[in-house]
């Protein structure tokens, strides 16, 4: 298993450890289970060039999806002039709703599996940025029985723990005894302010991206997938 650099002195466990060591699961979403963020990337972009600009693949990947700085942190980087920024966010929200609705957002293909193993061994959620109602409407056509899901309404963004530890709370079991998995820097960063030990998950978008603060690596949704088959 491939591990990350960390600082000196810093703490360096394996995902067997990690895994026996907690209580409860909890999986980011996008990026994670689902394929979503090109639909993200795509939904942000339609309403972007009505100002003639668009976002690519590198700097979406890093500055949106990994760093989650959002439209905030395009117009500092970009000088990028936009004068009503909630009736842009409210418009890019409608075009991924519409996505998600109509099936559009595809899971990685041992993303079901991965659930079902999960929640026979622990108690699990999904703790996301993403509405509840749109995860469960990008679910709800392949997965019939679905854990927990805690959305990102009415609660900070990662990377702000709220969704963590709501999550948490919510399976009644401590921070420090759960384990979340996650692809981006952010959600790592949030866990790691949750007190959460916390897994980062490799793909396609974030093999070039570092994310010091997390407990360990694993290179794929497959290498969880074959670990979690090897328990039972």
């Amino acid at each position: 298993m491939l591990k990350l650099t960390r600082p000196e002195g810093a703490i360096i466990r394996t995902l067997s450890e990690l895994w026996r060591n907690a209580k409860a699961v909890l999986f980011d979403f996008d990026g994670v289970l689902a394929d979503s963020e090109p639909f993200y990337r795509k939904s942000w972009n339609a309403v972007l060039s009505d100002f003639n600009h668009s976002v690519s693949e590198e700097e979406y990947w890093n500055h949106w999806a990994f760093l989650g700085e959002g439209l905030e942190g395009e117009i500092a980087r970009t000088g990028l002039r936009i004068d009503d920024a909630a009736e842009l966010k409210a418009r890019q929200k409608q075009l991924y709703t519409d996505y998600c609705v109509n099936s559009r957002i595809p899971l990685f293909p041992s993303t079901k599996s991965i659930l079902q193993l999960t929640m026979s061994l622990k108690p699990c959620a999904i703790a996301s940025n993403t509405d509840s109602a749109l995860i469960k409407a990008i679910t709800e056509n392949s997965i019939q029985h679905l854990p927990p899901v805690i959305g990102g309404e009415g609660l900070r963004a990662k990377p702000f723990p709220d969704i963590f530890l709501k999550a948490s709370d919510f399976l009644a079991v401590s921070p420090s005894e759960c384990l979340v998995f996650e692809d981006a820097r952010k959600g790592v960063r949030a866990a790691e302010t949750a007190g959460i030990p916390v897994v980062l998950v490799r793909n396609r978008y974030n093999c070039n991206l570092e994310a010091p603060e997390a407990s360990c690596e694993i290179q794929g949704l497959e290498q969880l997938h074959s670990f979690l088959k090897g328990i039972l």
